[in-house]
C-alpha cells in the first residue's frame, strides 16, 4: 500500500515537472529571442512608462522604475497565472481522455511555470534597484509573504477559472475585460494617492493591489506594513483557496464531457 502510494506520488511529480517544462518552453516556442523576453519585456515596458510617467509622478514617487517593477510583475503573474490555469483543461484535452491523472495536476503546473517567469523578473527587479541605487532593507526579505500570500490566490482563483472555462467558453473572454479593468485598479504605473477618496476606499479592497502595496512598503520604505493588510490578503487567498478546492473537486469528474 505503501509502494502504491509513493509510486503514484513520484509520477504526479514526474508528470507536473514535464508540465512545467512544457508550459515554460511553449510560451517561446515561437520567439527568436525566447527566454530573454522574460527579462526584456518588463524591463522596456519600465523604461517606457517611466519616460512618460517618472516626471509626472515624481514628487509622489521616490523610485518610479522599482515602483512601477513592483506592480507591474505581480500583476503579471497573477493574470498569466490566473490564464494559464483557466486554460489548462482544455489545452491538455488529450492527455485526460488517454491516461487517468489527477486533473488539477494540469493547472498547478501552468501557474508553477509562471511562477519561474515570476522569479526570472525578481532578478530583473533586483538590477534595477541596484542601478538606480535604490537601498537595501532587511525588512524586504518579507516580500516573501505577500509573494506567498498571492500565490495561494492565483491557485484558488485558477482552480475556479479552469472549471468554470471548461463549462463556459465565453468566460475567458470576460476574463480578458475583467484583468484589464484589475491592472487600472491595482495602481501599478500610478500613485494611489492621486485616486479621490471615495474610489480610493474601494481599491483598497482590491487584494491585488493590497499584495503590491505590502511589496512596496517594504522595498522601497524599508517598513513592515500593518499587521491587519497581512490578515486581509490572507483571508483573501485561504478562502478563494478553500472555494477553489471544493468546486474543482466536485466538477472534476464531469469536465471530459464538456471539453
Amino acid at each position: 500500500m505503501n509502494l502504491n502510494m509513493l509510486k503514484k506520488g513520484t509520477s504526479e511529480y514526474f508528470l507536473l515537472k514535464q508540465l512545467v517544462k512544457k508550459n515554460f518552453s511553449a510560451k517561446y516556442k515561437d520567439s527568436v529571442l525566447g527566454i530573454l523576453w522574460s527579462f526584456l519585456n518588463p524591463l522596456l515596458t519600465m523604461i517606457a512608462l517611466t519616460i512618460i510617467f517618472g516626471a509626472l509622478f515624481k514628487r509622489n514617487i521616490e523610485n518610479f522604475p522599482v515602483f512601477f517593477l513592483i506592480g507591474r510583475c505581480l500583476y503579471d503573474y497573477f493574470t498569466s497565472g490566473t490564464k494559464i490555469a483557466m486554460n489548462s483543461l482544455k489545452s491538455n484535452k488529450g492527455i485526460l481522455e488517454r491516461i487517468h491523472v489527477p486533473k488539477y495536476i494540469f493547472a498547478f503546473g501552468g501557474i508553477a511555470s509562471e511562477f519561474v517567469n515570476y522569479l526570472i523578473t525578481i532578478i530583473i527587479l533586483l538590477a534595477v534597484m541596484i542601478a538606480t541605487s535604490a537601498p537595501f532593507y532587511l525588512v524586504s526579505l518579507c516580500s516573501i509573504i505577500p509573494i506567498v500570500t498571492l500565490t495561494l490566490i492565483i491557485i484558488g482563483a485558477g482552480l475556479i477559472l479552469a472549471i468554470g472555462a471548461s463549462y463556459f467558453t465565453d468566460i475567458k473572454y470576460l476574463y480578458n475585460v475583467f484583468t484589464m479593468i484589475l491592472m487600472y485598479a491595482s495602481a501599478i504605473f500610478y500613485p494611489i494617492e492621486v485616486v479621490p477618496m471615495p474610489f480610493r476606499k474601494y481599491m483598497e479592497l482590491n487584494p491585488i493591489y493590497a499584495c503590491i502595496a505590502q511589496m512596496r512598503q517594504m522595498v522601497l520604505s524599508g517598513t513592515l506594513p500593518p499587521l491587519s493588510s497581512f490578515l486581509y490578503t490572507l483571508v483573501w487567498a485561504i478562502g478563494l483557496l478553500i472555494v477553489g478546492i471544493l468546486i474543482f473537486r466536485k466538477y472534476q469528474k464531469k469536465i471530459i464531457r464538456q471539453l
